[in-house]
Formats: structure tokens, C-alpha cells, sequence
């Protein structure tokens, strides 16, 4: 079978996602959406892990009790899936990565977001919702990273709260983004205190280039492109 869904990883937060043992598909299903999909890092006692695109931080007690599995039967299938080379297991002195063997295969690419017969208005337009759509997904993955870190500590945020929060960092770059995120990990805050951002002229190169094209983008949305090519 070939094709697409879409499963946005929203899904583990309905109710009948958990109400049950998992299957052995559901588990691998349930691998692909907790693996990380960029680069990033969390700390377990204390101690920093950097972890890949792809992996999962998870140890052998947390998923036992998320598929509600003894931890002898998380061991085991795990034990199955690296025979089968769908994944690969690090062993570090704080932790145990899972590397999803492949993992770019199960991600989607632009086709996957495009309908049949989608036709740009015109070619500025498209560009720009592509840079739009691009800053957002950024900025979703930078969200996830407080997400998990708050889920660490028992503190986990509601949806309407995260929707918020994204609502919020529309105001800000990428880069700005991370530095508050960033900022209250390393702190061990429960909050986002976004007045802690270096002020204008301490920008970086990066942040003032940012801007610099959100003006262009909206200027040449001003622009009457209806005899574009």
C-alpha cells in the first residue's frame, strides 16, 4: 500500500490514545511519533543528553508504563525491532537512545501537503506562504522542546495553552525563540519570560537578517501581482 496520512502528534493528546495496552503496531507507531524530528537535548538527573533527529530519549520504565506493558515485553520487542534493523540501540552512562533505523522515510515533504490540483494565485504568493509555512513548522519544533521539557518536570501544558504560546512566538525569530526556550530549560523555570531577550542592539547578524526579510515579505505583499507570470 502506498500513499500518505496525515498524524500529527496532537493525537496522543485524545483521551482513547492511552485508554488501552498498545499493540505491538501501535508501539511502533507510537516510536515514530515520540523519535525527534530535529536535533535537540534534555537532561535526565541533572545531566545533558543530546539527542539526534530520529531518536528517542526514552528509557525502558517510561515506555512500559506509556504502552502499559511489563518491562520485560518493552525489552523484548525492542529486542525484536534491532533484529529486524528498524532500529539501533546507544547505550550512554545516563541513558539508552533509540535510533529509528530510516527515520527520514516516514516523514512527509512538501508533496505530502499539497493537494492535486492546488494552483499558486501567483508566484510571489507561493513564496512567501512557503516561507510562512516554514517559519511556523520551525518554530512548532522549538514549541515541542517545552513541551517535553514541562512533561520532565510533571508540569505539562494544556492545548489551549500551547496554542497560545504559538500564537505568541509569531512575534518573534526563530532564534529569539530559542533563546527564551532555551533559557528557562537551563533555569529550571515553569515559565517564558520573553522580556529576558537581549535588547535591539544586542541582536545577532542572524535575528536582524530575519527581520529584514519579514519587511520584504510584507512589502511585497503590497504589490499588485496579478500580471505575474
Amino acid at each position: 500500500m502506498s500513499g500518505w496520512i496525515k498524524l500529527h502528534r496532537k493525537i496522543t493528546d485524545n483521551p482513547l490514545y492511552f485508554s488501552e495496552p498498545f499493540t505491538r503496531s501501535m508501539a511502533w507507531v507510537d516510536m515514530l511519533l515520540i523519535a525527534n524530528h530535529t536535533d535537540n537535548f534534555f537532561f535526565k538527573r541533572g545531566i545533558r543528553v543530546d539527542i539526534k533527529t530520529g531518536q528517542i530519549g526514552y528509557d525502558l520504565d517510561t515506555l512500559s508504563k506509556r504502552w502499559k506493558w511489563s518491562r520485560g515485553k518493552v525489552e523484548r520487542f525492542l529486542q525484536m525491532l534491532e533484529k529486524d534493523e528498524q532500529i539501533v540501540r546507544q547505550k550512554t552512562n545516563v541513558t539508552t537512545l533509540i535510533s529509528i533505523v530510516n527515520y527520514k522515510e516516514y516523514q512527509t515533504d512538501d508533496k505530502a501537503n499539497r493537494k492535486p490540483n492546488d494552483k499558486p494565485n501567483s508566484k510571489a504568493n507561493e513564496h512567501k506562504q512557503e516561507c510562512i509555512r516554514k517559519i511556523k513548522n520551525e518554530k512548532e519544533l522549538i514549541l515541542d522542546r517545552w513541551i517535553e521539557y514541562r512533561k520532565q518536570i510533571k508540569k505539562p501544558i494544556k492545548e489551549a495553552t500551547q496554542e497560545i504560546i504559538l500564537d505568541k512566538m509569531q512575534n518573534f525569530t526563530e532564534e529569539q525563540c530559542k533563546f527564551v526556550i532555551d533559557n528557562s530549560i537551563e533555569n529550571g523555570w515553569q515559565g517564558l519570560f520573553w522580556d529576558k531577550l537581549p535588547k535591539k542592539e544586542e541582536l545577532s547578524e542572524e535575528q536582524l537578517t530575519y527581520n529584514y526579510v519579514q519587511k520584504m515579505l510584507n512589502f511585497k505583499d503590497t504589490k499588485d501581482y496579478s500580471n505575474a507570470d
